[in-house]
């Protein structure tokens, strides 16, 4: 019993060594020693800029009331602004899919399946996800896109006009930490689709 008291002692004393001195203890990329508040999130015994801490300043984001609509997380909510382009491409609305699917690398509900197996459920029924489609008609396909504390949620929807055209939707819904207007990402991402498209 006493050595069983003294090996679980060691064990403990090992472990916490990181929180008493400025090393901590990293596994998988994450630190296992570093303490954050658990209602606020700030950190304890640590900065916040350990690589792999819990600790994100990002995920404070503080509630904003905005007419263009919000979307909510659970550290707070993240105030979104739309932004929408429409034109017209000689290109078949099958041929359009393709290369804008490939382009930006939308996923079916068959590819998040596989990628995300039991995931895949709580992932499609997130905002930033969305795949509808009727061969030959249209295609409808959204994802989202993180760079720093920026999020992008974009949404192409692709409508057959003839046999050789199609309209084209872009929809971007940019968060407020972007450094860039939702219409200038909007612009960006139309001239980035007619590149794709060959045009």
């Amino acid at each position: 019993m006493k050595f069983k008291f003294l090996a679980l002692s060691l064990g403990l004393a090992a472990t916490l060594t990181g929180c008493s001195t400025t090393e901590h203890m990293m596994v998988g990329g994450k630190c296992v020693t570093c303490i954050n508040n658990p209602l606020t999130g700030e950190p304890l015994n640590h900065d916040g800029s350990i690589p792999g801490s819990t600790y994100k300043p990002s995920d404070q984001v503080t509630a904003q009331s905005d007419s263009s609509g919000s979307v909510g997380s659970s550290s707070g909510r993240k105030t979104f602004t739309e932004s929408t382009t429409s034109f017209s491409v000689p290109v078949n609305v099958d041929v359009a899919f393709i290369r804008i699917k490939n382009e930006y690398k939308y996923q079916s509900e068959q590819e998040i399946r596989q990628e995300w197996g039991s995931l895949a459920e709580t992932k499609m029924k997130t905002f930033a996800w969305a795949y509808d489609s009727e061969p030959s008609v249209y295609y409808r396909m959204r994802a989202h896109r993180q760079h720093g504390d920026a999020l992008y949620v974009i949404d192409h929807n692709i409508t057959k006009q003839n046999a050789d055209a199609s309209e084209i939707t872009i929809t971007v819904w940019v968060n407020d930490q972007s450094p860039i207007s939702p219409a200038d990402v909007a612009k960006s991402l139309a001239g980035r689709t007619k590149t794709a498209l060959k045009i």
